[in-house]
């Protein structure tokens, strides 16, 4: 029997998301939710808190292992590699994976409608089940 595929999960990042999440983290940095601060600023206007770039890869893992959340023992590390603004659409990617006695090691990237990589994955995810 042959694995599932990894799904491709897409998310739209709308400024009501970072709101969102800004209220959720305590994170009010000007940079994701004051659009004349973040104008001025390097980066010429709104960005999204790194993990709403990331919400994608969870969303994806989490279909891919038919769980609400990842098991115990499962391992993520992200690197931000570009700003993710309202209005992006954020895909995640999965570009290699094996997986052995119940643990998959993948490497992804999430990336904008442009083709950007925003984030890069690297994770050892323990499936629920142990299967």
């Amino acid at each position: 029997m042959s694995e599932p595929d990894f799904p491709a999960v897409t998310d739209r990042v709308s400024q009501e998301n970072i709101d969102a999440y800004a209220a959720l983290s305590g994170d009010f940095n000007p940079l994701h939710v004051d659009p004349a601060a973040a104008a001025a600023s390097e980066f010429g206007g709104i960005i999204a808190h790194g993990p709403v770039a990331l919400h994608s890869f969870f969303r994806s893992a989490t279909a891919w292992l038919g769980a609400d959340a990842l098991a115990p023992g499962s391992k993520v590390s992200v690197t931000y590699r570009a700003p993710t603004r309202p209005g992006d659409e954020v895909t995640c990617e999965v570009r290699e994976r094996s997986e052995r006695d119940g643990v998959a090691a993948l490497e992804a990237e999430c990336v904008n409608q442009d083709g950007t990589v925003v984030v890069s994955v690297k994770a050892t995810l323990t499936r629920p089940d142990g299967d």
